[in-house]
């Protein structure tokens, strides 16, 4: 039977924290889904997926875009949902947030956190993209749900992390009508500093540039 969902993790070293983001799927959820890893670690994330019954893909080529664009490729669902494999997310919030796709093109999982630092990284993301007109309260969430002929219209091509600043930017262009749903966060600050995209200058510096010069373009306009 073609399965409704199709659940895309990228993944790249989190044996430990993969487990727990599968088996935290609804099982309401997870009988009518396929989970697809897609995978360029070096550590048993693969196996462990696989043990749990998950469709693994190796990605040779580096990169949370390129690893998004692969999973939607295998995809045979026609509702895409897209989660972190360390468990940053909860998987527990997937049946609430495809109900809000019935009146969405595109809805996003916020993080509401006490973390001071993840609060003011948060808050200021959410400036940066208010320059755009994306006003959610977590603009750069791996969160996140549509349909996957909404994947196709907004025809993205970023190979790293920036793969969600352009799927804002293109959801904005193409007039999508963009949902959230808020979810309790914690998040410590040795965790917080483990994320991968914290840890990666340049991917921040390439995530921001493309909004900065979105916003200067259309001052020129």
């Amino acid at each position: 039977m073609k399965p409704k969902y199709s659940i895309i993790i990228p993944t790249k070293n989190e044996e430990n924290g993969i487990a727990k983001v599968i088996n935290s799927i609804p099982k309401d959820i997870r009988k009518f889904s396929e989970v697809i890893v897609v995978d360029s670690s070096s550590d048993r994330t693969p196996t462990i997926a696989r043990e749990l019954g998950t469709k693994v893909i190796k990605e040779k080529r580096s990169g949370k875009g390129l690893a998004m664009r692969t999973g939607v490729r295998n995809a045979r669902g026609n509702i895409l949902v897209f989660l972190d494999g360390d468990g940053t997310y909860p998987s527990s919030y997937i049946k609430k947030m495809i109900k809000k796709l019935k009146s969405a093109d595109l809805v996003l999982g916020c993080r509401k956190t006490d973390d001071i630092i993840l609060k003011i990284g948060i808050f200021l993301e959410k400036l940066l993209f208010s320059l755009v007109n994306f006003n959610v309260p977590d603009p750069l969430t791996g969160y996140r749900v549509t349909r996957k002929k909404d994947w196709h219209r907004l025809a993205l091509k970023s190979k790293g992390f920036e793969i969600e600043t352009e799927m804002n930017i293109e959801a904005i262009e193409k007039n999508f009508r963009i949902k959230y749903l808020i979810f309790p966060h914690s998040y410590g600050l040795r965790d917080f500093f483990k994320s991968k995209f914290v840890r990666d200058l340049r991917a921040r510096y390439n995530a921001y540039k493309i909004v900065i010069v979105k916003y200067r373009n259309s001052k020129l306009n």
